[in-house]
């Protein structure tokens, strides 16, 4: 038995352990619960939830010590404990791409879930959290006081100046279409499309412009040109202006992208200060559900990359 397993090996787990029948009783009182404002929906229980329920329902699980970086805490296994809240889990699940079925609560009332990954979850009036890749991580995790991992939105934001000789416009669109290109490198998704908003009075007036401009064949490099034209051609007809106006340039989630991908967006945008009319803002976020895992991952080096080209366009201007 190693040193990390301790906590659970004092409360009674062991390798192999199976407590099928008091776990599927478990199972049966916790989705016989209708919660009334979900429209009668109910829990839904999948393989990773009844093999962690058979592993470990039943188990009162002690704190070892302090923590080593947070309050180290223990709980109970029971999905009872935190059937009673269908709607936060079923929220959490939707941004991460998965379903959650209840785990149990730990000593301080957060209340855990397992995903179709194994993972184990928390939420608590703190927020929501990643105990562990594994429910056994995740259980020692919470009794030696190994800090969690946040599950949040993100936001990074970028600026560069202009290029001289190119107009603000042209500037962004290049600058989107880079994004477009980190996107597609790092597996987020392909983009088809970019929309093109125009907001006069800086940002503050009234919306003049909001269409779409599919991206032509061919490399992004020529593409350019031909979406400038018809961004300026969407202008005209609209009778907008870009003097005086906030242009942005925001890129398209193709069609069927699944969560937490499809959380994940990015925009351009130039003539929002006075000051600068120029300055062109390049920004990526992403939803709470892309804060972990491989989307997170993705999202990480699509940052990495684009602050890499707003700081290479500022040395080669």
């Amino acid at each position: 038995m190693t040193p990390n397993h301790d906590a659970l090996a004092a409360a009674g787990w062991h390798e192999g352990r199976d407590v099928r029948d008091d776990a599927m009783s478990a199972v049966l009182k916790t989705i016989a619960l209708v919660e009334p404002v979900t429209g009668g929906a109910t829990w839904m229980v999948f393989p990773a939830a009844e093999q962690a329920l058979r592993a470990f329902y039943g188990l009162r699980i002690s704190p070892t010590g302090p923590g080593r970086a947070v309050a180290a805490t223990g709980c109970v296994v029971d999905p009872t404990e935190a059937r009673s809240v269908l709607r936060p889990f079923a929220l959490l699940g939707e941004a991460l791409g998965t379903r959650l079925f209840p785990f149990g609560r730990t000593d301080t009332d957060a209340l855990l879930a397992v995903d179709e990954q194994g993972r184990l979850f928390s939420i608590d009036h703190g927020g929501r959290w990643l105990l562990g890749r594994t429910v056994r991580e995740g259980l020692t995790a919470l009794a030696e006081g190994d800090a969690p991992h946040r599950i949040a939105a993100r936001r990074w934001v970028w600026t560069a100046p202009a290029t001289p000789g190119r107009t603000p416009l042209l500037d962004a669109v290049r600058t989107a279409l880079v994004a477009v290109y980190v996107l597609h490198h790092r597996q987020v998704y392909s983009a088809c499309e970019l929309r093109l908003t125009v907001t006069a009075l800086r940002g503050i007036g009234v919306e003049s412009l909001n269409r779409t401009i599919p991206l032509p064949r061919g490399s992004l490099e020529d593409a350019a040109a031909p979406l400038v034209a018809a961004a300026l051609a969407l202008i005209e007809s609209e009778g907008a202006t870009e003097l005086g106006s906030e242009l942005k340039v925001s890129i398209g989630v193709p069609p069927f992208t699944t969560a937490p991908l499809s959380s994940v967006a990015c925009s351009v945008r130039t003539g929002h200060y006075a000051a600068t009319p120029t300055l062109i803002e390049l920004s990526l976020s992403a939803g709470m559900g892309a804060s972990v895992g491989r989307a997170s991952a993705a999202v990480r080096l699509c940052a990495e990359d684009l602050a890499r080209y707003t700081r290479r366009a500022d040395i080669d201007r």
